[in-house]
């Protein structure tokens, strides 16, 4: 587990770090880092439509050889449980999680305050939460 208090120069540190292949779901805390990730080349990149889709994404990357990195923003993680507990896990597929932490508006408050423990229940420890300024836009 790890956190960023931005994501400027996320996807410069992640490539340093091995990941080459990148999924998720938009998230203006991430706009930097996505904005980034859009200028790969496609075969480096492929956006998804939900979360438990970017991680099917993710998993499959991953077994043709990929390290994986899905992006989301942490009221989405819900979705990605399943995937997570049934595909992952069982098979060793240890893709990140690049979440943006959103937790004082009212509509990422509880997924805000839970994220970590769901991550530590699910017994996933490849994620890096980056803190969101919460703003809307």
């Amino acid at each position: 587990m790890r956190r960023a208090t931005s994501d400027e120069g996320l996807l410069e540190s992640l490539l340093g770090e091995g990941y080459d292949f990148f999924t998720g779901v938009p998230d203006s805390g991430l706009k930097r880092f996505i904005a980034d990730v859009w200028e790969l080349p496609p075969e480096q990149h492929v956006p998804a439509t939900r979360e438990a889709e970017a991680v099917g994404i993710a998993a499959g990357a991953s077994l043709a050889g990929k390290r994986s990195c899905v992006y989301l923003q942490n009221a989405g993680l819900g979705h990605a449980v399943n995937p997570l507990s049934s595909l992952c896990i069982p098979y060793g597929l240890d893709v990140l999680l690049v979440v943006g932490h959103r937790h004082t508006l009212p509509q990422h408050k509880v997924m805000g305050e839970i994220d970590e423990q769901l991550l530590r229940l699910l017994g996933w420890s490849n994620y890096l939460l980056v803190e969101s300024d919460n703003n809307e836009g």
